[in-house]
């Protein structure tokens, strides 16, 4: 999916908060990897993806309020997917969320799949 992004088959936003959380995760489960993701952290184009308190607000009304940020960042860039692995905290609010929001959540294979 990244590559596809990075071909510009895609148009592919990430939030700070997702930028931040997977470097902290890999700086605990694989520092070796740090200075990779680092790189590539510099070199994606990231958007203007900060979403407002009303957004998030209204995104934990679905989600866990630690989640809600990214859940409202997809709304704020009017999102068609929103491409995740967490199965516990997204993928399992998939239905409230598409229907609250109006924002397909699925595995970047499924996102992948359906835009085939």
């Amino acid at each position: 999916m990244i590559i596809e992004g990075m071909r510009g088959t895609l148009e592919l936003f990430l939030s700070s908060l997702v930028l931040e959380e997977t470097e902290r995760n890999l700086v605990r489960k694989a520092p070796a990897a740090v200075p990779a993701f680092r790189l590539f952290a510099e070199t994606f184009p990231v958007g203007p993806l900060e979403p407002s308190r009303a957004q998030i607000l209204q995104a934990s009304r679905v989600v866990d309020p630690k989640d809600a940020p990214i859940v409202a960042a997809a709304v704020r860039v009017r999102a068609e997917y929103l491409a995740t692995y967490d199965r516990r905290h997204l993928l399992a609010y998939k239905e409230s969320i598409q229907a609250r929001f109006d924002v397909m959540v699925s595995t970047p294979d499924e996102v992948l799949r359906a835009l085939r």
